[in-house]
């Protein structure tokens, strides 16, 4: 992902000294965003320095854009525009329905983010906040299980759940096979040693047949 003097990548534990500076300075949470720097995609110039970050939290299928920081704003939107392309690749990679923003800035309403309406918040992940708080959210695709009733989506479930029960029994008679057949090959072994300890202990103890003693004579 890359512009004429810009490129985009996910950041990593050794960009923090960079970005922990943009954090303080936007006033953002630096301790908690420290855990989770792996959710930052950063823009770096050609000689290495990070440029603007943008991060997104996932879960339940949803994306929330949050705690972008420009240090120059005459390239934010520049930038944004760069790290949203790299954004749109995540999202679609792990099969995102929506994301979710709390900025209220032209160029994400340019993209078309928008006020969510109540059948969208219904669908907020916890994780994000709550409905009454104030979001922008940005359809991706189509919800595969929007139109499900409760009972259908219940259904699917049980038939994943009970998918995963067949399996992991397939797998524990398996393992069950394996530890008789394991304890099958080391009884025969134990009787097998047995065996030739007695012959052994027969062979040091009983006398040899047809041995005849002769007195010494001077």
């Amino acid at each position: 992902m890359e512009t004429a003097e810009f490129t985009a990548r996910r950041a990593t534990l050794d960009d923090l000294p960079a970005l922990r500076p943009m954090w303080e300075q936007e006033r953002l949470p630096v301790n908690d965003l420290d855990r989770r720097v792996t959710e930052f995609q950063v823009a770096v110039s050609a000689d290495g320095d990070i440029k603007g970050a943008i991060a997104m939290k996932i879960s339940e299928g949803y994306g929330l854009i949050h705690s972008e920081t420009f240090p120059d704003f005459g390239l934010a939107d520049e930038l944004r525009r760069l790290l949203w392309e790299r954004i749109q690749k995540l999202a679609k990679s792990h099969g995102l329905v929506r994301v979710w923003m709390r900025e209220n800035l032209s160029f994400w309403r340019t993209l078309g983010f928008d006020e969510p309406d109540e059948e969208a918040l219904e669908k907020l992940p916890a994780e994000f906040g709550t409905a009454d708080e104030t979001f922008f959210t940005l359809k991706l695709r189509n919800d595969p299980f929007a139109e499900m009733s409760a009972a259908q989506e219940e259904m699917i479930f049980k038939q994943g759940l009970r998918a995963d029960t067949d399996k992991m029994i397939k797998q524990a008679k398996m393992l069950k096979r394996v530890a008789i057949g394991f304890s099958v090959v080391f009884f025969v072994m134990i009787v097998r040693y047995l065996w030739y300890l007695w012959r052994y202990k027969q062979a040091v103890t009983t006398p040899q047949q047809g041995l005849r003693v002769v007195p010494w004579k001077r």
